[in-house]
């Protein structure tokens, strides 16, 4: 079975509907999930990376990931992603942070990223040029919602789509990461 890892945002929990949804079409095609939980330090520090990274190598004690899945501050792990070639989903990913940008940029394994155009830490100048699929959608904010709470409303169906032809199109266990 392929191994995927979800890292939540900072105050978005594997259990909100938009993490939910990429739990459910992880196991879909296959991947055993991961689900990374955590409650950040108080204040975090100037740069969360570090704190972030740990806590995917904690969960990634006895396997090599298929896949990582980030939001928001999950995505801080992007650069450690990128160092090792792993593929990865970057839901709201941080691209107005220049190391969480070049991240995404140099990795040369196969990613999404799924950002609302509302949101004001997406950056729809510069996400054309990374070289990933893209699924922008117009009107929804940091959490994709366009109602102000965690309801994808009419989104949904369009995240999952993504998500699914995503996961199809990388395959199952290309990293051949867990026994």
């Amino acid at each position: 079975m392929s191994l995927a890892v979800v890292l939540p945002g900072r105050a978005f929990p594997v259990t909100m509907p938009l993490l939910r949804l990429a739990v459910d079409a992880l196991e879909r095609h296959g991947h055993e999930v991961r689900a990374v939980s955590w409650t950040p330090p108080g204040p975090l520090p100037d740069d969360p990376t570090p704190w972030v990274v740990g806590r995917l190598e904690q969960a990634l004690a006895d396997g090599v990931p298929d896949v990582v899945v980030g939001k928001s501050l999950g995505t801080r792990a992007a650069g450690h992603a990128a160092a090792r070639g792993w593929p990865a989903v970057w839901l709201t990913p941080l691209l107005r942070d220049p190391g969480c940008l070049a991240g995404v940029r140099d990795n040369p394994a196969p990613q999404l990223v799924v950002a609302g155009l509302a949101d004001p830490l997406h950056d729809h100048d510069v996400v054309g040029s990374l070289g990933c699929d893209v699924l922008e959608l117009e009107g929804a904010d940091h959490a994709l919602s366009r109602t102000g709470d965690a309801d994808l409303g009419d989104d949904a169906a369009r995240i999952e789509a993504a998500l699914d032809g995503f996961l199809a199109r990388l395959g199952p266990g290309r990293l051949g990461s867990s026994a």
